[in-house]
């Protein structure tokens, strides 16, 4: 590979002691008789999940949620030891490797029950620790109230194949303003898992995600499963001091005056009024900002916000800096960060836009690098 002696045109911060600052304070909250798991999937949320589980641990996470056998097997190859569990779906030519390598498994029906049975029996590989996960309300993944007894009826009598490991079950609507259909969830959930907890009385309970954990005390039971409120954006208001652990920076490449009447970008979307100074800066769709700022988002140069105008093409996008001052190529733009140091955030970002901040951070693009560091002066980038 070419050794690399500039910096990169594009990149994301990582400020590693923020996130365990973050999970720190999810971990108090909760109090030593409930375990933490931190939410890793989809590659920590976009932040990279070797440098974020390690971060989550120091914080005091002892669990790690995944959504993939592969996102499992890959924290085994990074020699992460803490327990896991696959919240999703489990392939049945994975099962076998999940149970070699300790990782829990979610069962959502019947016939995987009872594939995972015999895989356990087939071979000297250990018991299978399975969660069951309950529909309650989300009608998308979990065994229906139907199906429990025939659940419970399995893993009774399969005890030498299968540990019941867990009881858990998922809000739809924990952080809507109305807290009636999530405690409507939670007393169907009670309800569903009582002959469970009879024949399984170690089987840890679980059902809090971000929004639960931080207003709803009574939901966190055995584990809690932190994912946004991890990275920085809670999803309810809360007393604790959760800060944004990503921020994601561009150079700028080219800086022009174009006249009136000018047009901007594909499309010629952007019209100018006036004489328009204009930076061009090195990100685009491909990058992780969304074709939607178009014409609607801005970026923050120096500290001064300045909006997007024209299309955002797939590598570069073009914002007006009439307001900025002193601005030159190879200065840094920032696409999002933590408002503290007078950028935008991930969330606002996403308001723009018509989405949420899952999606903002989960977007950056794997050919933008990572950097990590303790503290969010990270602007510059890899020096």
């Amino acid at each position: 590979m070419a050794e690399q002696n500039g910096p990169p045109m594009k990149w994301a911060s990582v400020n590693l002691g923020q996130l365990t600052n973050n999970a720190a304070q999810l971990v108090r909250k909760v109090g030593q008789k409930t375990a933490v798991m931190a939410m890793v999937k989809a590659n920590g949320y976009g932040h990279g999940v070797e440098a974020v589980a390690q971060a989550a641990a120091a914080g005091g996470c002892s669990w790690f949620g995944v959504s993939s056998p592969e996102e499992a097997l890959e924290l085994r190859t990074l020699g992460r030891r803490e327990r896991i569990l696959n919240v999703g779906w489990t392939h049945p030519d994975h099962i076998a490797s999940l149970i070699m390598e300790q990782v829990d498994m979610t069962v959502s029906d019947v016939p995987f029950l009872e594939r995972v049975i015999a895989v356990a029996r087939s071979g000297k590989r250990g018991r299978a620790r399975v969660h069951v996960k309950f529909d309650t309300g989300m009608s998308r993944f979990g065994i229906l109230a139907a199906e429990c007894t025939d659940i419970l009826d399995l893993l009774r009598n399969a005890q030498d194949a299968v540990e019941c490991a867990g009881l858990f079950t998922h809000f739809a609507d924990a952080d809507a303003p109305f807290d009636a259909f999530s405690h409507a969830q939670h007393a169907a959930f009670m309800e569903r898992i009582d002959p469970f907890q009879d024949e399984f009385p170690d089987a840890l309970v679980h059902c809090a995600n971000s929004a639960a954990l931080l207003r709803y005390p009574e939901f966190h039971h055995g584990i809690v499963r932190p994912g946004i409120a991890l990275y920085g954006y809670p999803p309810v208001a809360t007393e604790l001091d959760l800060r944004p652990v990503m921020s994601m920076h561009a150079l700028v490449t080219r800086v022009k005056d174009i006249p009136r009447g000018a047009a901007v970008g594909y499309g010629r979307t952007w019209m100018a009024t006036r004489t328009t100074r204009v930076a061009t800066v090195a990100c685009g769709y491909a990058d992780g900002v969304h074709r939607l700022q178009s014409n609607a988002g801005f970026v923050v140069i120096g500290t001064t916000p300045c909006p997007i105008i024209g299309r955002v093409s797939m590598d570069q996008l073009t914002c007006d800096i009439s307001g900025a001052s002193d601005i030159h190529p190879g200065d840094a733009a920032w696409i999002f960060g933590d408002e503290s140091t007078g950028t935008v955030r991930a969330d606002q970002v996403a308001a723009r836009v018509g989405t949420i901040p899952y999606e903002v951070l989960c977007a950056v693009a794997p050919r933008v690098p990572r950097t990590y560091a303790s503290s969010t002066d990270c602007a510059r980038g890899p020096q």
